[in-house]
Parts: C-alpha cells; structure tokens; sequence
C-alpha cells in the first residue's frame, strides 16, 4: 500500500506523489479523483477567498489529481480516470453557487478530456452523485431521493466497471437533471434545497 499525502490543490506537490507512486507501482489501472469541499453561500458578503479556495480544491484538485496519470495511461493503452462532481453540476443552483460552478467545470473538463483521449484505450469518466446518507448531509435541509451509502458505492463501481460518461444517480435525480437542465429559472429557485451550512456537504 502506497499512502502519499498532498494537497490537492498544490500542483507541484501532487506531480512529486504521482511520479513517485508510479515508480513504484509501475503503472495504473484507475483515478479516482474524489476530493472536494463545499463552503456556505456568502457571495453577498463579496468574500472571494472562500469561493477561490473552493476553485483550487473541487477544480485545480481534479486536474492535479488527472492529468499527471495520462501519459502512463496512453503508453499502457488502458485505465480509467473518474472524477467525482455533483448533481449540483448540472445547474447552478441558489445558495450554491461557487459549488455548483465548480462541479459544472469538472464535467466539461472530463467530457474534453475523453474526446481527446478516444482511441487510446483510455476512459475520462465524471460520477454526478446526488445526495448520500453521511455526516457530511446532516445539517442540509430539503434532501432528497437519499441513498444510503453501500448502495453509493455499488452503483458508483458498477458505473466505473462499464465505462459510463457522465453517470448521474441515483435514478430518480438523473429524471430531475433533464427538468432542471431545461427549467426556467424562477422553477429551479423553488426547487433547490435551502441553502443551510453548505460547508458540511
């Protein structure tokens, strides 16, 4: 077992760890790159420190925590890379603004990045959870479709294992996705949970 702590933010700190786990291991077969951190909505209060180092952690984290593996990946003609975002990507949501930014920006990312990556043998996945019962949801109000997490788990390797694109679950907020994705404004207002401590999600 190789445990090699950075943070995800650092890009230089994360290209040593990778290069030095891939030395020893010799290669690799899946990423996952699943860190992130929401932060409570205070865009009024014009506080655009938190909001950046959101950025740098659910965004530059990704791209850190990717790229470095691709070269490796090409050269084997095989592995995954799978970045976990959020229903929260499909549509900037009230309240969560710079969270849902910044998992719509991982979508993308992964999307351009399995076109460029077509015929190498390499995939570019993006996993689009919606809400999963732990710690991190209790003090969020207007939950729903909750899915208890050993079956988060299950469908997220079942998604990995074949290969998905951009894989929304569970069922019932991949439905939602396409209404949010096409509803006007003043209905995706009603619709989204009260903002609460977001920094606990």
């Amino acid at each position: 077992m190789h445990v090699l702590p950075a943070d995800v933010a650092d890009t230089s700190a994360m290209r040593v760890g990778i290069e030095r786990f891939l030395a020893d291991a010799g290669g690799i077969d899946l990423v996952i790159a699943n860190a992130g951190v929401g932060i409570r909505s205070a865009l009024h209060e014009g506080n655009a420190e938190e909001v950046a180092r959101l950025m740098q952690i659910n965004v530059i984290g990704v791209t850190n925590t990717v790229v470095p593996f691709v070269p490796t990946m090409i050269e084997q003609r095989a592995g995954v890379l799978c970045a976990i975002a959020s229903m929260a990507g499909h549509r900037a949501m009230p309240g969560r603004v710079a969270y849902s930014a910044s998992k719509k920006a991982v979508i993308t990312f992964m999307d351009g990045l399995r076109m460029d990556l077509h015929g190498s043998g390499v995939h570019a996945m993006t996993i689009c959870p919606g809400f999963v019962r732990t710690p991190m949801i209790d003090s969020v109000e207007g939950t729903m479709f909750l899915v208890e997490l050993d079956d988060s788990v299950r469908a997220m390797a079942e998604a990995i294992e074949a290969r998905r694109d951009t894989f929304t679950f569970p069922w019932q907020m991949n439905l939602l996705k396409e209404v949010m994705t096409r509803a006007p404004e003043s209905w995706v207002r009603r619709l989204a949970p009260r903002p609460g401590d977001y920094g606990k999600l």
